[in-house]
């Protein structure tokens, strides 16, 4: 009797240890799995904020880019005070590249802020950092503002220097008109070629008892119809055709300041007029008038 009550202990200690390793690893089990997803929630914490630290050494790369450019732009300027169109337009290029990258900075910057926020008073070393960023952002804002506000009004004066410039230019090319015109009417002289006959029915000629005391019985007719005669310059002009026969010049010219050329075999036919002396040519009248005995 006694040994069957020691066997049956025995079983109940055996059940009894058996029930006691299942429940112990059931939970030693449950304690794994939660460790695992505390250490799960763990890493994915750890893996925001080192994405958040990542995004802000970007962004402080950036500054120091942002920097660097400015520094560069200014740079550019004072080195070219009366910048060329090309250095002009690579400033401008410059600070709007500049703009451009602050305000991805200044996006990137309010995007932490947000995830910042769910980590709570925890993070305050993260807060502070991005804070420090921040300024950073609105002093290089603040720069590049005083830069091209600078640059623009460097463009409203030279706008104005260039519009001064323009107007000069163009009140010295109105004088440069009127010297010209004045020079080219001062050059002016007139002619006209033709037998007496229709010189004089045109009104050029008329009959006299003598022209200038020198026995010609023509002389210029005192209202010249000058519509009929050509425009020539003077400084330019030194030979008159004439081919005719018999050619005399009846207008008021020196004899020593001309010579009538005969065609070649006929000296009867005068071929041109050669002004061998053109100021003295000119000096008694501006209009020749060739026409024949």
């Amino acid at each position: 009797m006694k040994r069957s009550l020691s066997v049956v202990f025995a079983a109940v200690v055996l059940l009894f240890a058996a029930c006691n390793q299942k429940e112990q690893e059931a939970q030693m089990a449950a304690a794994r799995h939660t460790q695992d997803s505390l250490q799960a929630i763990i890493d994915a914490k750890d893996g925001e904020i080192n994405s958040l630290f990542d995004a802000l050494n970007e962004i402080e790369d950036a500054l120091t880019t942002i920097s660097s450019k400015y520094g560069a732009v200014k740079e550019m300027k004072r080195d070219n005070p009366e910048a060329s169109y090309n250095v002009k337009v690579e400033i401008s290029q410059q600070l709007s590249s500049l703009d451009q990258m602050l305000s991805e900075n200044k996006r990137k910057v309010a995007y932490l802020n947000e995830k910042i926020k769910a980590y709570g008073k925890e993070n305050g070393a993260i807060q502070e950092f991005v804070a420090k960023l921040e300024e950073r952002i609105s002093e290089q804002e603040r720069q590049i503002a005083e830069l091209t506000a600078e640059i623009e009004s460097n463009k409203a004066v030279i706008k104005e220097l260039n519009k001064n410039v323009s107007d000069l230019t163009a009140e010295n090319a109105a004088k440069d008109r009127a010297i010209a015109a004045h020079i080219a009417d001062a050059n002016k002289a007139y002619y006209i070629v033709g037998k007496y006959d229709r010189l004089k029915e045109e009104g050029v000629l008329q009959k006299a008892g003598g022209f200038l005391g020198m026995g010609r019985k023509q002389m210029l007719n005192g209202d010249l119809p000058t519509n009929l005669f050509k425009k020539i310059d003077i400084t330019t002009t030194t030979t008159i055709q004439v081919d005719m026969k018999d050619a005399i010049v009846v207008s008021s010219h020196p004899e020593s300041s001309y010579e009538m050329v005969p065609a070649e075999g006929n000296p009867k036919i005068t071929d041109y007029l050669r002004i061998l002396d053109p100021v003295l040519f000119w000096q008694n009248t501006r209009y020749l008038v060739i026409s024949t005995k």
